[in-house]
């Protein structure tokens, strides 16, 4: 069986990465994401790869690999191993800390393998290489793959920090020895291929923090991802130049904390964290607050502060935010809400646009160009990227030498049938793509469902309820009619509108002799067809119609 690689998230698109690859008769996941949902689906939570394919190959299936613990590489674990089983996971110290983390609160149970960055180990017939890679969390790693038909390497998220936060530097021996020695395929992170030049250190934000911290005179809030532990260490690090307690907000920031204190993933001096409730305990100009609310989230501390309904902190004209993150593609809206209302509140805000309080945590071009240079792979598949990404980054990697034939293009779902001589797409798994969580549900919010939605809140809905009676299922001679409009009718006309609509329905009802068996959807389908041309005609809407039937 030649090697396979199939991609059912992040190829083709940013967010829920997961990939699998297949050789004699083995598979590998690597890395188990989720996605967030845009304004096209409302209600959703949350988005994780189809989990179809995965349960008709079980069998094969060794374990998952992590390249770092962000959400887009972790985060649907929870909803994927009760389908999958207690499979062996393995990654970094810090990324298993998060994922049991997250396990625990499902009440879910799996083995927990770490994983040392330099020290080879085997899943099933494969020997996998972690390989230090740098990013925006700590603990991130590349994974070398070495499998029957020759090397695979998976970059994860990264870009070449020379001066990281904690130290720890990409390992770049580790790299060029697996390019002296020949790799086949190489899938590379691909998210900021429009951008030229190298992605600036996570060092370099600490710069900015300096200055806004010895300018402000009042509380100063920072907000991010509740996962960079770099950032949040950064922070930390300016509070405890200027004497100030810090104070975390937000479920999964305390989580988040709180591990990496623990794992020493964080270094904070004794007594510097203090509780929510101890923040009134000190003056403004010696408190720092770590919160959640970088996206714009609408129940988030920031956003809910930043309207003037958090039950601790109320903003002020004395406090300064620093939101330290770019927003994800579909939350502008959301992030620019959250700015506007702070400064309403009279705050200092800054963020990436006005202040240099953010560094994105993916290899710009060159960086990309050199990860290339360093492996010299036989074949590239650009992943972590939508195809705008793609485009750009073939044009970019002609430059080192590799042309459109040595770029493999795929999408989810797409099987890559992979050997010494050649890459081709061999076929497509019956089902791939997406599924989504909302609520407890998962799966089960549907196209129809969706469509629904969208229409409720375009056109608003109508309710109509109708007495049958109940022997012999015939009209009653006089029919009640209870009608309902929500979200497309002026109240001063609603009425008005109301007793029209009723005329109407009881026109067409009176059209039916009070001595015929009538069936209930035939009824529910007049009603559906007379309001729908009614308020099509008077209001230009096409609200949804909900005929109730009952029998009396």
């Amino acid at each position: 069986m030649a090697l396979e690689i199939i991609p059912l998230g992040g190829t083709g698109e940013i967010g829920k990465n997961l990939n699998l690859v297949r050789c004699d008769g083995e598979a590998l996941i690597i890395d188990c994401g989720i996605s967030f949902p845009g304004e096209d689906l409302p209600g959703v939570d949350l988005v994780i790869p189809d989990p179809e394919y995965l349960l008709s190959v079980r069998d094969e299936v060794q374990g998952i690999l992590l390249t770092h613990g962000h959400e887009d590489h972790v985060g649907a674990l929870p909803y994927m191993l009760p389908l999958l089983g207690k499979l062996p996971i393995y990654g970094t110290p810090l990324t298993l800390a998060l994922i049991e983390q997250k396990l625990r609160e499902r009440r879910l149970d799996a083995p927990l393998h770490p994983v040392k960055p330099g020290t080879p180990f085997q899943v099933g017939s494969i020997t996998v290489e972690p390989i230090r890679v740098t990013h925006s969390i700590p603990d991130c790693v590349a994974y070398a793959l070495r499998t029957a038909e020759g090397i695979v390497v998976f970059t994860g998220d990264f870009k070449f920090d020379h001066t990281p936060v904690d130290g720890e530097r990409t390992d770049f021996n580790h790299l060029a020895r697996l390019g002296d020695e020949g790799v086949l395929l190489l899938l590379s992170d691909s998210t900021n291929a429009e951008r030229t030049g190298w992605t600036p250190s996570e060092s370099t934000v600490s710069d900015a923090y300096y200055m806004l911290f010895a300018n402000a005179r009042g509380r100063i809030l920072v907000t991010t991802f509740a996962s960079n532990i770099h950032r949040l260490q950064q922070a930390i690090d300016m509070a405890q130049l200027y004497g100030r307690k810090v104070a975390v907000l937000g479920r999964r920031m305390e989580q988040n904390v709180d591990i990496a204190v623990q794992r020493g993933y964080l270094r904070v001096e004794p007594g510097v964290l203090i509780s929510a409730r101890q923040i009134d305990d000190y003056p403004p100009e010696r408190i720092l607050v770590l919160t959640t609310g970088s996206q714009g989230e609408p129940l988030s501390a920031l956003s809910r502060m930043s309207m003037d309904e958090h039950k601790k902190i109320k903003i002020g004209s004395g406090d300064t935010v620093i939101i330290s993150a770019t927003p994800i593609p579909g939350n502008e809206d959301l992030v620019l809400r959250t700015i506007n209302n702070l400064f309403s509140q009279g705050a200092k805000v800054y963020y990436d646009a006005i202040a240099k309080v953010h560094v994105s945590g993916h290899g710009n071009q060159e960086d990309l160009k050199l990860m290339a240079n360093l492996l010299r792979p036989a074949y590239i598949l650009p992943a972590h990227g939508e195809p705008r990404h793609y485009a750009q980054y073939v044009e970019m990697v002609r430059d080192v030498g590799y042309e459109p034939e040595n770029i493999v293009k795929l999408s989810v779902g797409q099987i890559l049938e992979i050997t010494h001589e050649s890459a081709r797409i061999a076929g497509t798994v019956e089902r791939a793509g997406s599924v989504m969580v909302d609520g407890a549900g998962v799966g089960d919010v549907s196209d129809a469902v969706l469509r629904d939605r969208w229409h409720l809140a375009q056109d608003g809905v109508v309710i109509v309820v109708i007495s049958l009676d109940s022997t012999g299922g015939k009209l009653t001679a006089d029919p009640d009619v209870v009608m309902v409009t929500r979200g497309f009718v002026v109240p001063e006309y609603e009425e008005e509108l109301i007793n029209e609509a009723k005329e109407e329905v009881l026109a067409r009802l009176s059209e039916i002799e009070p001595d015929d068996v009538v069936d209930t959807s035939d009824i529910k389908n007049a009603i559906r067809s007379v309001l729908n041309r009614f308020f099509r005609e008077r209001t230009g809407r096409r609200p949804m119609v909900v005929p109730v039937v009952i029998e009396v």
